[in-house]
């Protein structure tokens, strides 16, 4: 629609419809992003269909191969093309590449956004994550964590990077369909779910959303509204407290100690503070699929090093549960048992369950230990 010049439509049901029958002979789910991500889409809209989603697979996979690379220096991970091939096996990533999503893309910015909070450059942190704006529903959430934490992030900085970034992508999306779009965007939203194909499956999201829709009645609709405010609340606030929970990182110092050999806890409870707020923007967010999920990926790789480096590995029953619920997660079996059932939605019970049992420092009582000699 965009290389047809027909950008001012882009959020008109009758205009996509008709693209779509014109590119593919069908009709399918609505585009629902922001304009700005359009963008995205245009390096590869040029070539045939079938030629533009091989590219962008390919992309996804450098996108993946990226993230390892820039997560690997900050864990305790030895070998980042071992964490690209094991990411491979993780099915919600699979899916992201079947269906030609852009969840990695996203990740890709979140990992992004953790390196550089962990190096102290806030700045471009906020600017890495408002170019993830394009799943605003996730971005936001993690957003408002990071803004009201005290702890390790020069906020002003976070903002300035995020606001500015912000500003850039409303300016594009304007200058694709139009400043209308600010007022036809909405609207399209507020409407979106009386559509034949609008994409919005509650009983596929793994979040809080998808729980109630699940397991309470679904004509109770102000019980509904009630609870997905309060366990928002009660999860945001519990995310904030993992944060104060957090060490103050030295100012003098413009990154963290990163020698994998010695025990560092405030490291440890700074990338377990970041995964809470993955955990809690995905559980919050009002609409997710089972492909959004990708970015559990960075919660996983930074609570496994941090198991692993503990002997013995099940020395206590948090840990073992926490085994568990990473196993859970990761492994392709309760995945591919909840998108068989057509429920992918109890997923949400585990991410609830991890979100819950990896408080920021939890440290074991041998690194505490250990850590006495260290720091003397």
């Amino acid at each position: 629609m965009l290389q047809s010049g027909n950008g001012a439509r882009l959020y008109d049901v009758s205009a996509q419809y008709q693209c779509q029958a014109e590119t593919i002979g069908r009709i399918g789910t609505l585009y629902n992003h922001p304009p700005f991500e359009a963008a995205f889409y245009v390096t590869v809209a040029w070539l045939p269909l079938r030629y533009s989603y091989a590219v962008w697979s390919l992309i996804n996979l450098a996108l993946l191969a990226f993230a390892a690379y820039r997560l690997v220096p900050d864990t305790s991970h030895r070998d980042w093309r071992i964490v690209f091939a094991a990411s491979l096996t993780f099915v919600p990533v699979l899916l992201c590449l079947l269906q030609g999503q852009d969840s990695i893309l996203l990740l890709c910015f979140t990992v992004l956004v953790y390196t550089c909070l962990r190096h102290k450059r806030s700045f471009g942190a906020g600017c890495w994550l408002a170019l993830g704006l394009f799943k605003f529903q996730i971005t936001l959430p993690l957003a408002l964590v990071l803004l009201l934490s005290r702890r390790g992030i020069a906020r002003s900085g976070f903002a300035k990077g995020f606001g500015l970034v912000t500003l850039a992508l409303m300016g594009l999306s304007a200058g694709i369909c139009g400043w209308s779009v600010f007022l036809a965007y909405p609207h399209f939203l507020f409407n979106l779910q009386s559509q034949a194909f609008a994409g919005i499956i509650p009983q596929a999201m793994a979040n809080f959303r998808g729980l109630i829709y699940v397991f309470l009645p679904r004509h109770l609709r102000v019980w509904t509204i009630a609870s997905l405010c309060i366990l928002s609340l009660a999860a945001l606030l519990k995310a904030l407290n993992d944060w104060r929970q957090t060490n103050s990182f030295s100012d003098d110092s413009s990154t963290l100690p990163l020698n994998p050999e010695l025990p560092m806890p405030a490291e440890t409870r700074f990338d377990q503070s970041f995964s809470s707020s993955v955990i809690f923007a995905l559980l919050v967010s009002y609409h997710l699929n089972p492909h959004d999920l990708s970015l559990l990926l960075l919660p996983i790789s930074l609570t496994w090093p941090g198991l692993a480096g503990q002997t013995p590995l099940l020395s206590s029953a948090r840990n073992r549960v926490v085994l568990g619920l990473l196993a859970g997660l990761f492994l392709p079996p309760v995945h591919l048992w909840a998108l068989r059932a057509g429920a992918y939605a109890p997923i949400g019970l585990l991410l609830v369950a991890l979100f819950l049992v990896t408080p920021a420092g939890g440290q074991s009582e041998n690194a505490d230990s250990a850590s006495a000699p260290a720091q003397a």
